[in-house]
């Protein structure tokens, strides 16, 4: 009886290890990595708006979206210039078009943050071109509650043999 009691107590206590293990992956995606939160709100907000800008060649609209001191930086650690990468986007003949998808951020009361996937058509040296990659914004909120991007991080999507797919 006492062996059985052993057993049972082990088959317990294995199960309830099993369950919390499980319940931890559903609720945070791998064990130990908590899963970032789609992007909502403020932050998503100002993903779309980018996003129409971009598409409408709005450089007014990306002009007020900019802090000051806004900074953008490629995916090789350059930092031009973040109103020169707007005027990049924006002034181009025949202008580019973009699309989101896979976005995630987080606020916090004046700060915040957006990420995204993103495809940019156009035209290099006459030909139609889509470049696939991934953008980050940080934001903060101005005294007059508006959002304005501090800092802009973009990173073209690479395809390295045998690691990425």
């Amino acid at each position: 009886m006492k062996k059985l009691s052993v057993a049972f107590m082990t088959f317990v206590f294995a199960m309830s290890c099993s369950l919390l293990g499980a319940q931890r992956r559903s609720i945070h995606g791998h064990v130990g990595h908590p899963m970032i939160a789609p992007a909502t709100g403020a932050m998503l907000d100002l993903a779309n708006q980018l996003v129409d800008a971009i598409n409408k060649q709005d450089t007014a609209t990306l002009e007020k979206m900019l802090a000051p001191d806004a900074v953008y930086l490629d995916e090789d650690g350059h930092a031009p210039p973040a109103r020169a990468w707007i005027h990049k986007l924006a002034m181009d003949t025949p202008p580019r078009h973009i699309t989101i998808s896979a976005t995630h951020g987080q606020m916090w009361d004046d700060a915040g943050w957006v990420s995204f996937n993103y495809e940019l058509s156009e035209s290099l040296n006459g030909q139609p071109k889509t470049l696939e990659g991934t953008a980050s914004i940080v934001a903060r909120k101005t005294a007059d509650g508006n959002w304005k991007i501090v800092l802009v991080h973009g990173a073209l999507k690479q395809r390295v043999e045998g690691i990425t797919q």
